[in-house]
């Protein structure tokens, strides 16, 4: 009965391990909310760029779904479907985002090509 109980109980924690392999959706909206921050940060200084129309969208981006995720030893690709405010509409889109955890949280950045 004990071995029993340790297997559930490893079964479970092998579960819980494989299911932080990828972030939430919620947690990878926020790692692509960051990241767009840090672009919108970079890009500032340039001139007609509009920081306040795109500061806008990525407060607005939601991801919708993660699939084909692929883990690597630090990180783990998906295809992301988002959706965010641009121009006052609407969209969606499908992109291949990496994802990696730093400081106990998710960020993401475009994969290495």
């Amino acid at each position: 009965m004990k071995k029993l109980v340790l297997a559930i109980g490893l079964a479970g924690c092998c579960a819980a391990a494989y299911a932080q392999q990828a972030p939430t959706r919620e947690q990878a909206t926020q790692a692509l909310q960051n990241a767009m921050h840090r672009e919108i940060q970079s890009m500032n200084n340039q001139q007609g760029f509009d920081g306040p129309a795109a500061t806008n969208m990525a407060r607005s981006l939601e991801v919708k779904s993660l699939d084909n995720c692929t883990p690597a030893s630090q990180s783990v690709t998906c295809d992301v479907t988002t959706s965010a405010d641009v121009k006052g509409n609407r969209r969606e889109g499908k992109h291949r985002y990496e994802f990696y955890q730093q400081g106990g949280r998710w960020e993401a950045r475009l994969p290495a090509s």
